[in-house]
């Protein structure tokens, strides 16, 4: 299982190689979500597996539960980290360049991304295993080519060739996960 993970390390390897800006702060948080992701899915399948969490407890009801802990988790490390005068003055400066266009934006974003987690967590409790890895693996697929799209990234072949190697060795791990369980 642990073998499949390689192609995904030697992808993320090249699809960066040709990517010359790095920051430590920047790895540090995304290693940060990956850690805080990870929590989460395996508190969710060992809370929703445990079958004693209640009857109104179903996968919609644990994420909520989950996004309201985080909430009250985040927001004093949010206070400590950037203080309530820098949050107001980045707040202040992003609406006085955007107005109700930078409000409605924060609405929608914040109102899809909790919509997609909870169609994930729906997800995860309908299906199979195979399924769910199949889907999420397609789920980054889907998204990197319409950032593509959208955001008229450049992408090297060498960034290609990187994602594909990725994306794949995601899908191998997830399969060989579940077959070796």
């Amino acid at each position: 299982v642990y073998a499949s993970l390689l192609p995904i390390i030697g992808g993320v390897g090249l699809a960066s190689a040709s990517e010359m800006s790095f920051n430590w702060l920047s790895f540090g948080a995304a290693m940060g979500s990956n850690v805080g992701s990870a929590a989460r899915a395996v508190y969710s399948k060992k809370v929703m597996g445990s079958g004693d969490i209640g009857k109104n407890m179903d996968s919609a009801n644990v994420y909520a539960v989950l996004t309201i802990m985080a909430t009250f988790m985040l927001i004093p490390l949010a206070f400590a980290v950037e203080g309530p005068s820098a949050m107001l003055k980045g707040f202040n400066v992003a609406y006085a360049k955007g107005g109700t266009t930078f409000l409605m934006s924060m609405l929608y974003s914040g109102f899809f991304f909790y919509m997609y987690n909870e169609v994930a967590f729906l997800a995860l409790s309908k299906l199979d295993p195979v399924s769910h890895a199949v889907s999420n693996t397609m789920k980054r697929v889907v998204i990197i080519i319409t950032s593509v799209f959208v955001f008229h990234t450049a992408v090297t072949p060498l960034g290609v060739a990187g994602s594909s190697i990725a994306i794949l060795g995601t899908l191998l791990y997830s399969l060989a996960k579940n077959k070796f369980k």
